[in-house]
């Protein structure tokens, strides 16, 4: 939905339609705040951060698909990645990230659409902040998401086809029974926990990784602000509906109408469970179970 159309639902409810008691700037802060109270609550803006795009989404290096694009990717909207092993075409070492042992007598093509592995384990390296290493790559890889508010499930790649999702452990549990070994104990991670809340959270591996292998996390993000009508917004429509109960709470006890903000508060809180009941209806695992 667009930052208009909240802000007149909102105005709506207020009965303020010109904007004589609450500022149109303050309101939008109001409506932005609303949206990021809605992810908290019901975790609908999910994404899934990964170290390389799944297969036959987009090209990749040595699992190259020629042409592919990724669906609901804008063109050129990925960096390029080197084409190995094909002739032809310019290469500079400026244009591509990462070490790469080119000869001078090599050429490379370049693919469109492909996506550079970046977000990998680092050898002897156990903890991995948010910030500075999985939210560029949630920014990188979806518009409308700013931060990561929680890590759901976490997956690494060990050494080439497999790609286990690791055991979660509380965080005081790899304090005590993993990180109690004092001597560096590298392989392939296995347990992964959060230390920290919220967007200043990390990531923590055991053992500590020996080799690099992408990284998939599938996390809860907060939606990044509506300043215009042109941002795109991360709250999926069916809880779009429940924004301006928030908003016109927030306007309410601005001017200390607290029976008017408690009903607001209390239908945003309705709409959500009904939003949630919704998109989730649950699913049946198999509808031809084995018979004994």
């Amino acid at each position: 939905m667009s930052l208009t159309f909240y802000l007149q639902d909102t105005i709506t409810l207020l009965n303020d339609q010109n904007y004589s008691f609450t500022s149109k700037f303050q309101l939008t802060r109001w409506v932005n705040e609303a949206r990021r109270n809605c992810a908290k609550r019901t975790g609908c803006v999910r994404r899934l951060i990964t170290g390389q795009s799944a297969f036959g989404a987009s090209a990749q290096p040595g699992f190259l698909i020629p042409g592919a694009g990724q669906p609901g990717a804008l063109p050129n909207s990925f960096p390029q990645a080197a084409n190995f092993g094909q002739t032809g075409g310019d290469f500079s070492p400026a244009d591509f990230s990462g070490d790469f042992n080119v000869g001078p007598t090599q050429n490379l093509n370049t693919i469109t659409g492909a996506v550079l592995n970046t977000m990998q384990t680092i050898p002897g390296v156990e903890r991995y902040p948010y910030q500075g290493f999985f939210t560029p790559a949630l920014k990188a890889q979806y518009a409308g998401v700013d931060q990561i508010y929680d890590s759901i499930a976490c997956a690494v790649n060990w050494g080439g086809t497999v790609r286990p999702q690791l055991d979660w452990m509380p965080w005081d549990e790899l304090q005590a029974y993993c990180r109690a070994y004092s001597v560096l104990n590298t392989s392939y991670p296995s347990v992964w926990s959060v230390y920290n809340d919220g967007p200043y959270g990390e990531i923590w591996f055991f053992p500590i990784p020996s080799q690099a292998g992408e990284i998939e996390l599938d996390v809860s993000a907060r939606p990044s602000a509506l300043n215009t009508d042109s941002d795109f917004d991360a709250i999926p429509e069916s809880f779009q509906e429940a924004i301006k109960f928030k908003a016109a709470s927030l306007a309410f006890m601005s001017s200390a109408r607290y029976s008017q903000a408690q009903m607001m508060e209390d239908l945003f809180a309705d709409t959500l469970g009904i939003a949630r009941v919704a998109v989730d209806g649950g699913k049946s695992p198999t509808y031809y179970p084995r018979y004994p």
